[in-house]
């Protein structure tokens, strides 16, 4: 059974805070409830300050009235590989699965009550666990716990943290511009998506038929066999035999290479302006983001950057990267307009 509750919200100068419905629901595990001798008002600023190694810095979601206030602690990134298992959670396994397994964000949800004008009751438990994509169907978010780690260190630190007066106009400058960047963001958003329209690219669907990258080595025919196209041979000096293969769609282009130096890799190039899926674990060409992916692919170490790029006047300007290595072959995510434009696979590291 839910209660909910409408809050009103006061402004926190260093996040932006969403209003949401205020949810006391099942959840995971034990509750550990606790006091601390400080004003209701202290604490709800002061939990927007807490961190360790795997929290991240980002807008937090709260719901606040004069006696009661909730918002989460979410932390991120959460690897299991046989003995190394992390410290903040029980995970439970399915029958058969491996103890190798990631998860990518757990959430615990932070309540406070006030009890007197300077004492407040702190209540922290598991609320969400989310493996990656590798992970869910091997891991029981129902029965897995927290092991009481990440309480115990909210408790050290809403009992022992001070938190840094900020002046009246440092609060005001910080209050107005997230309003501001809250709202262009919003707008261009909504002016960028009604411009975009989402298909699937049926060559895509049967290129990736089994939801997977194809693995290297292979040759042009593997590709020409799946796509049911002949490719062209453009010359090149410096690949085996002389030239490499192109394959031309109207979604994108293709291209397969095995260099002279041993590089061998194949790459996908989208130049339309229409989301178009197709493409193996959720990726979506001029959808998915440089910071999604990062995140998506965080179990393989994935690494995002600013690299140089070509243009067609062979100028240079920048291009943002996630890279990393997943099973045998290096994938090269390539972000040329914000979003998604190219996919590289290959057999060493560019």
């Amino acid at each position: 059974m839910k209660k909910t509750n409408k809050m009103k919200i006061k402004p926190n100068h260093k996040l932006s805070i969403l209003v949401f419905i205020l949810s006391f629901s099942l959840h995971f595990g034990q509750k550990v409830e606790f006091n601390v001798p400080k004003d209701i008002k202290t604490l709800q600023n002061s939990i927007f300050d807490f961190k360790n190694d795997f929290t991240q810095d980002e807008p937090k979601a709260a719901a606040a009235s004069d006696t009661d206030f909730s918002t989460t602690v979410d932390l991120y990134h959460l690897k299991y590989e046989g003995g190394q298992k992390n410290p903040y959670l029980n995970l439970a396994l399915k029958n058969g699965a491996k103890s190798k397994q990631f998860i990518q964000q757990a959430v615990w949800n932070v309540n406070m009550k006030k009890v007197s004008a300077k004492s407040t009751k702190v209540t922290v438990f598991l609320e969400k666990v989310i493996p990656d994509n590798w992970s869910k169907k091997e891991v029981d978010t129902k029965l897995t716990k927290s092991t009481g780690k990440v309480e115990k260190e909210i408790k050290e630190f809403l009992l022992n943290y001070k938190r840094p007066e900020l002046s009246n106009d440092d609060a005001s400058l910080t209050d107005s511009v997230a309003t501001t960047y809250t709202t262009a963001v919003t707008t261009t958003d909504m002016i960028v998506e009604n411009q975009k329209q989402k298909k699937a690219s049926k060559k895509l669907q049967i290129l990736f038929g089994k939801k997977q990258f194809i693995a290297l080595p292979a040759t042009s025919d593997t590709f020409t066999k799946l796509l049911q196209v002949q490719p062209t041979q453009p010359e090149c000096k410096d690949c085996k035999g002389g030239k490499y293969s192109n394959w031309d769609f109207d979604d994108f282009n293709m291209i397969y290479a095995s260099m002279s130096t041993g590089l061998e890799y194949y790459a996908i190039q989208y130049y339309g302006q229409d989301m178009v899926s197709g493409l193996p674990h959720g990726l979506v060409f001029n959808d998915s983001s440089p910071s999604e992916c990062k995140q998506k692919f965080a179990r393989y170490n994935a690494q995002l950057y600013q690299a140089v790029g070509e243009t067609e006047g062979n100028s240079e300007k920048a291009l943002t990267v996630v890279t990393f290595k997943m099973n045998s072959s290096f994938v090269r995510l390539e972000f040329g307009n914000e979003y998604l434009t190219r996919v590289v696979i290959s057999n060493k590291e560019f």
